[in-house]
């Protein structure tokens, strides 16, 4: 069996929470336990080969930054073990690891050399790492005149110029403006493309669900979920959706670079070209997406997604992952999308359309606004109508 690039076994995180700070001396005076357990984490595992990328997700005080922290090696864990056999770059809480006093630069010397970096590898990574973060003067000022914003983009710059073995990420695509985070898109894309392995943490389901292989999803300290990334998040889904309608729904994407391009027109139209709002089970499907791009040249990815006004996902169109775009070579442009047997039951059903940059996660523009409806004469329960074939056996 080859060696994980990140492996992690039955950790735990217990804190001691003493009544009164009195209580925690009489503990050690008397040997009796006068503190309360609280676990961040309870036996979480997993496993990481080189060039994976692992989503982790889950709500706020699941566990997740402790887990992070852990791996990391910010903080010990109570019980259990994990091995990094290379080289870890971290973002965690990005800048918090800067000291104010020094520069920019300094402190990315620094944080270049805590992880395993010569002076000549310093030396040769500190041009791009000054490009990246794009601080023109104040990279050579003290930190503390830095706003918090410009933190984030040294941060980002120093944790992903140093070449490491194993990237851990959290919530590190929600920094900076729209153009930043293309950048930082991109450059994650290269640690992915060159067989580094990632560990990623975000609430933007989207992302974990397009840039993930595997994923994990934890509750209450505890792992809830793990497997096929698309299927965790699904499995997410519908745990919020069930929690007084709260969702986070994969088909929503971040927002992006802005306004490179734009939607004008959402239309559905039957098996006739005929354009309609209702339609039955079984019925011929299409959706006709009308855009604009600021630059014929620019390439473009489309995503569609349908759901119920509760915004259960029932089914997605992706011209990255279908292998239909990216689009380009004109500034306006129309694609149709055509589901030739539409599998949805009675109800009302949300079209959600996006157009994006070419590696579909940095959204451009975005509508919701059309609805449809699906009318049967035949009462059937269920959300789906799929094609079923009944065969009496002896």
């Amino acid at each position: 069996m080859s060696i994980p690039a990140l492996a992690f076994q039955d950790l735990s995180k217990v804190y001691r929470v003493f009544p009164r700070p009195v209580d925690r001396l009489i503990e050690v005076v008397t040997g009796r336990r006068r503190h309360d357990p609280v676990y961040a984490l309870r036996n979480v595992s997993g496993r990481l080969e080189r060039g994976e990328v692992m989503g982790l997700i889950g709500e706020n005080g699941s566990g997740k930054s402790t887990l992070l922290k852990i791996l990391a090696g910010t903080t010990p864990p109570t019980t259990g073990a994990f091995t990094v056999p290379g080289r870890v770059a971290s973002i965690l809480e990005l800048g918090a690891s800067f000291h104010p006093e020094v520069t920019g630069r300094q402190n990315a010397v620094l944080q270049a050399a805590l992880t395993g970096l010569t002076r000549s590898e310093i030396d040769a990574a500190l041009p791009q790492i000054e490009a990246f973060a794009e601080l023109g003067e104040f990279f050579d000022r003290p930190v503390k005149t830095y706003s918090s914003g410009m933190s984030m983009r040294l941060a980002f710059s120093v944790a992903t110029a140093v070449l490491p073995d194993v990237v851990i990420l959290d919530e590190a695509l929600a920094v900076g403006d729209a153009r930043f985070q293309k950048k930082c898109i991109d450059r994650i894309f290269d640690l992915k493309s060159s067989g580094r392995t990632i560990f990623f943490c975000s609430h933007a389901l989207y992302y974990i669900s397009t840039f993930c292989d595997h994923a994990i999803w934890l509750r209450d300290g505890l792992v809830a979920a793990e497997g096929n990334a698309q299927t965790v998040v699904l499995e997410y889904e519908r745990f919020l959706a069930a929690k007084d309608g709260v969702t986070e729904s994969a088909s929503a994407i971040p927002d992006g670079a802005g306004t490179h391009a734009k939607i004008l027109s959402v239309r559905l139209f039957d098996r006739d070209g005929l354009e309609r709002n209702e339609f039955a089970p079984g019925d011929a499907w299409a959706a006709e997406i009308e855009f604009v791009v600021d630059d014929p040249a620019r390439p473009v990815q489309l995503h569609l997604a349908v759901s119920t006004p509760d915004n259960i996902v029932c089914f997605t169109a992706d011209s990255r992952l279908d292998g239909a775009g990216p689009f380009s070579g004109r500034s306006r442009q129309r694609v149709r999308i055509t589901v030739p047997s539409l599998p949805l039951g009675k109800g009302e059903f949300v079209v959600f359309a996006y157009v994006g940059d070419e590696t579909s996660l940095a959204l451009y523009d975005q509508r919701s606004d059309v609805r449809f409806r699906v009318e049967s004469r035949v009462w059937r329960n269920g959300l789906m109508r799929v094609d079923i074939r009944w065969d009496a056996l002896d």
